[in-house]
């Protein structure tokens, strides 16, 4: 037994031995890019575990100290009051007002105009408890009164702009808006009239951003800005400026993201706007169908991947039955990108 104990130690050291002398043969470069992955691996599960702690607690922004509190509310305390803004909010008593929360009132065609908007969230994007698999029928929406129709609505930015990402599937996310190109400071309008429901920040998302509640049933949103002008419940008008535009937040590069949605849900915004050339007059009846909703239903029938130490595109094409080159289109990569610990991939 002894003899044995003895055999089997030896080999393993000899075993250690031969494969450590294999590794002091390979070049400089290699340990090189295997420190760099390593390092590139740790990073990544750190930012997905920030992640996917922002996504528990509800895609709320969650102040770290007391230092950021202060940042927020001097910011708040510097919004200026446009001329002709009607803010519910100081005034004691309005007919036809409804108070969402202490001392603070809206018009109650903001809460009863539709079954869903009884939601008053300050919060949350989407508090909406609606399954977009439940559209079924062709909604019409009546944008603005056509008597009207040069103030009744307008574009989010004062010119013709170059969409720099479109609305759709994006790399390893599913994207629900467009973003727009724009310089750090440039305004940013409201497109139709409404009250505003979110005024923050969002640390690893939208950066400053301003979600706006519309009588028609839309919800337009107004993210990566500089600072915001704007507060919840605070009635706007077509055209107002409500912040200045950005880089603030999870950016590559100044740009406004802007989405619309319905019952909580984004659909693409070009499907109503002209955002390039801005020839299009806007039509005051928009049908929104179960279409507008295709991209976003299939993002959400998808099947991702996390990452793991071992994993190959080759092993992972063979465990969910598809090919190397589908999970390549479908994720915008090539065969020799490097696969990143953590990291979600989509294969179907």
């Amino acid at each position: 037994m002894r003899v044995t104990l003895i055999t089997g130690a030896l080999c393993s050291l000899m075993a250690f031995q031969q494969l450590h002398a294999q590794d002091m043969q390979k070049p400089k470069w290699w340990w090189g890019k295997q420190k760099k992955e390593a390092f590139l691996a740790k990073k990544d599960a750190q930012v997905l575990a920030a992640e996917e702690q922002e996504e528990a607690t509800n895609s709320m922004f969650v102040f770290m100290n007391g230092n950021q509190a202060c940042l927020e509310d001097s910011l708040i305390s510097k919004i200026p009051e446009p001329k002709g803004r009607i803010n519910l909010n100081k005034t004691d008593q309005c007919a036809d007002s409804v108070e969402i929360s202490d001392g603070v009132f809206i018009d109650m065609d903001y809460l009863t105009a539709h079954d869903y908007y009884s939601t008053w969230d300050t919060h949350s994007v989407n508090p909406y408890d609606y399954s977009i698999k439940s559209f079924q029928d062709t909604v019409g929406l009546n944008l603005f009164d056509e008597a009207k129709a040069k103030e009744a609505w307008s574009y989010p930015l004062d010119e013709c702009v170059r969409v720099t990402s479109n609305y759709g599937f994006r790399r390893w996310r599913f994207h629900h808006g467009v973003d727009l190109k724009l310089n750090i400071g440039d305004p940013v309008k409201a497109v139709f009239d409404g009250v505003v429901r979110i005024a923050k920040y969002n640390r690893r998302g939208y950066g400053y951003y301003v979600l706006i509640r519309h009588k028609n049933g839309l919800e337009t949103l107004y993210g990566h800005m500089k600072e915001y002008h704007v507060k919840p419940g605070d009635m706007v008008k077509a055209g107002e400026v409500i912040g200045l535009g950005g880089n603030t937040g999870r950016s590559s590069g100044p740009h406004l993201h802007f989405e619309v949605r319905y019952q909580g849900h984004g659909f693409n915004p070009r499907d109503m706007f002209d955002f390039v050339d801005q020839k299009e007059p806007l039509i005051a009846q928009f049908d929104l169908t179960p279409n507008n909703y295709r991209l976003l239903l299939s993002a959400k029938s998808s099947v991702y991947h996390k990452i793991r130490s071992g994993d190959s595109l080759w092993s992972i094409s063979k465990r969910y039955h598809t090919s190397i080159s589908k999970i390549c289109k479908l994720n915008g990569i090539s065969r020799n990108t490097t696969l990143r610990l953590g990291r979600r991939i989509r294969v179907r």
